[in-house]
């Protein structure tokens, strides 16, 4: 209960890594704000209500709110809606995210687009409207981004999305900068290969890519969506209260071994 009293929003909370984190900052005792994009989440069962009533089940308090994260009105509108609900805001979790896999002479403009205003401008919105209401509440806050391994080594069907990755290590280590006067800290997750709806038809169906990574990996598995909700814990726990402008890389490994 690190987080007792403390409130946070969670942008793409309502599944895979995002629902993860929701569930970790609630058993910690925050009041948690879901973000999701009712076209995001076409095609699944109510998934934001499921962790709100999940939260609600083990005693914590959520609601969800509908925001496409690269329309700043819409997360404006979010960030005043916590706001009134809760009074506060005291972390941010820019974890929304797409990577549509392509082949780099296949992107057009239009798919490159949209990759960069959910990842990148969604992330810049977020972070700066909460950071707004952090100074003008004088709550030293905290920004989390979740990155990617994918923001360090390049991907032959993500030319789109490791820049935006690589974008978003840079906008954290600025907004440390930026925001350090006012007791804000900014850090980033960097996951490597989880197994989550971005990529689940790619590596379920290809079971030899699938061995790759863990053979890859020193530690004889992927990481788990649990795994990433524990490195955001520790960022928005008192523990990380000097910490920021720092990148935390979870993967098992993966990304040391060259072998």
């Amino acid at each position: 209960m690190k987080l007792k009293g403390q409130v946070a929003i969670v942008t793409g909370g309502s599944r895979g890594i995002g629902r993860a984190i929701c569930l970790r900052l609630a058993k910690e005792g925050a009041r948690v704000v879901v973000n999701y994009s009712g076209n995001a989440d076409k095609g699944f069962k109510n998934p934001s209500k499921n962790v709100v009533n999940d939260i609600k089940k083990g005693g914590g308090d959520a609601l969800s709110f509908d925001a496409n994260v690269s329309n700043k009105k819409a997360v404006n509108a979010m960030i005043d809606r916590t706001i009134k609900a809760y009074g506060r805001l005291d972390i941010l979790v820019a974890n929304a995210g797409i990577c549509p896999f392509e082949e780099f002479l296949k992107i057009d403009e239009k798919l490159l687009n949209r990759v960069l205003d959910v990842n990148f401008k969604g992330a810049f919105f977020a972070a700066q409207s909460a950071a707004q209401r952090m100074i003008k509440k004088k709550t030293k806050g905290r920004i989390i981004f979740i990155s990617s391994i994918s923001s360090i080594f390049g991907g032959e069907l993500q030319a789109h999305y490791c820049p935006t990755k690589g974008a978003i290590n840079q906008l954290m280590k600025s907004i440390a900068i930026s925001l350090g006067r006012h007791g804000i800290t900014s850090n980033a997750v960097l996951p490597g290969t989880v197994v989550t709806d971005i990529n689940r038809k790619e590596l379920e169906k290809d079971k030899n890519l699938y061995d790759y990574f863990v053979r890859r990996t020193p530690m004889g598995r992927l990481a788990t969506p649990e795994d990433i909700a524990s490195a955001v814990a520790f960022f928005a726990s008192p523990e990380a209260a000097a910490i920021s402008g720092a990148t935390l890389v979870v993967d098992g490994g993966m990304s040391i071994n060259l072998q």
